[in-house]
């Protein structure tokens, strides 16, 4: 395990651009085997604890509104592309090797590049939530440290969420 992620949650921890993650107490690198006996989880910790935590129940309740997007512009993609194929074989009488048919199963192509686009960034997105996430409950557990966190999203105003969050640990002395 990496020790600086016990020193990313301690409110000892200093870092530079020379040195990178030290210790506040030694001023050394971090030195320990499993545990740091000298680690100090205060605000430092609440504050990365929660805002890791609520990114990624943000992320989470966007899920339905991705798979909406997803399976709208996926429609409308599809539309377009058997709409410029019936367009060249039945309108147009010239089958379906023709300029405009051919333009307009392309432009069909753009909502299905958005589909597929917006699925694919969700996906991304959890996936590095998630990780962020279980690595600091990693770090918690090495400590027997446990956490019940109550996250309430408010309104959004002006591409602001307002969040509340609500956390109750357990093990720390």
């Amino acid at each position: 395990m990496d020790l600086a992620r016990h020193c990313d949650l301690c409110d000892h921890q200093k870092i530079s651009l020379k040195l990178g993650t030290t210790c506040g107490l030694t001023d050394r690198k971090p030195e320990f085997n499993r545990t740091c006996a000298k680690i100090e989880l205060n605000e430092k910790f609440e504050h990365k604890l929660k805002s890791v935590n609520i990114e990624y129940q943000n992320i989470k309740r966007k899920k339905i509104l991705t798979y909406t997007y997803f399976a709208v512009f996926l429609a409308i993609g599809i539309a377009v592309i058997v709409g410029g194929y019936l367009l060249g074989k039945y309108a147009l009488d010239s089958g379906v090797i023709s300029t405009v048919p051919i333009i307009i199963m392309g432009v069909g192509l753009v909502p299905l590049g958005m589909a597929f686009g917006t699925l694919n960034k969700h996906r991304q997105e959890i996936e590095v939530a998630k990780s962020k996430k279980d690595k600091v409950d990693e770090v918690l557990n090495e400590y027997r440290i446990e956490y019940v966190i109550n996250i309430v999203f408010g309104k959004e105003i002006h591409g602001t969420q307002e969040v509340y969050a609500e956390l109750k640990t357990k093990g720390i002395s």
